[in-house]
């Protein structure tokens, strides 16, 4: 089962929205975490998964965002009747006290943790849904002794600059790994985002779109390629740099069929090819889900 970690931001929920028809429900449960105070969307989100019988999880103590200080007001999604999972961000034993202010039990609900996990929060934890751990920052001993684990990581190496990134760059091998843990049940990552959060992006000097592909000759291992525009030194003409970044991926797709999954995501891409600019926004969302299609296309085989 596949677990990608979003942020509640408006071109992330519309993703999850488009895709909630094209995804079998038995890969995927995408993790949500709600970073504007309007919870509309959101709502909307949760309502178009659970139509498609996707039960995401929605984690009701954000670290990040509008609800970064007081999550009180994400008690409204308790009430609403989209099926999901809610989610706790655990950095301590003293976190697990909202399971009794939001009326949840351990047992239906998931725990994301945050950092590190001591012996005592793990004996605490036995009886969750599901716990995130991420791989890299909890030790190998404490994953061991925890059930239904979904392992995560920060995979896509987020560059200050566009004009920084090569032609590919190694993105994970978590996809093939995490079977050979016993106590797993799947895993995630922060799609062709990172786990570094900001509200919105700079200027745009070079435009860059990134394409995630399995790699069958490299024992399935997952790369990103990134097909980078012209630099001007000048966030002039976005509209001029995405056409050149679009080029390339043509040309490189002409030139090497079989590379990507032709997902919803891609042919959206590449439907663009001599329309109207349509922001960078929407260019990031059909990445994202491209990258979500990708892997849970691995999933299912």
């Amino acid at each position: 089962m596949y677990y990608p970690i979003l942020r509640g931001k408006q071109f992330e929920l519309i993703a999850l929205r488009e895709l909630a028809g094209h995804i079998q429900p038995d890969v995927i449960r995408p993790v949500i975490e709600p970073v504007r105070g309007n919870l509309a969307p959101i709502i909307k989100t949760l309502e178009a998964l659970s139509e498609s019988g996707i039960v995401p999880l929605v984690i009701m103590n954000p670290a990040i965002g509008d609800f970064a200080k007081s999550s009180d007001g994400l008690s409204e999604l308790t009430k609403i009747t989209a099926n999901f999972t809610p989610c706790i961000k655990v950095r301590g034993t003293d976190d697990l006290s909202l399971l009794a202010k939001l009326e949840l039990s351990l047992s239906n609900s998931a725990i994301f943790i945050e950092g590190g996990i001591d012996k005592a929060l793990v004996d605490r934890l036995q009886e969750a849904s599901c716990i995130l751990v991420n791989k890299d920052k909890v030790h190998s001993g404490a994953i061991s002794r925890l059930n239904n684990v979904v392992l995560f990581g920060d995979f896509f190496e987020k560059k200050i600059r566009n004009a920084d990134y090569k032609e590919k760059s190694f993105y994970s091998s978590l996809h093939t790994e995490w079977r050979t843990y016993k106590n797993a049940i799947g895993f995630g990552d922060y799609t062709i985002l990172s786990e570094e959060y900001s509200e919105a992006g700079g200027p745009a000097y070079v435009v860059t779109i990134h394409l995630s592909y399995v790699d069958g000759d490299e024992f399935d291992a997952m790369y990103v390629r990134h097909f980078s525009s012209f630099n001007d030194d000048s966030p002039a003409n976005p509209g001029g740099k995405f056409k050149s970044a679009l080029d390339k991926v043509h040309e490189y797709i002409n030139k090497n069929p079989g590379i990507f999954v032709r997902t919803t995501g891609l042919n959206e891409l590449l439907n663009l090819h001599g329309n109207p600019f349509p922001g960078l926004g929407q260019v990031k969302k059909y990445s994202m889900k491209h990258h979500i299609e990708t892997t849970c296309e691995f999933v299912r085989r």
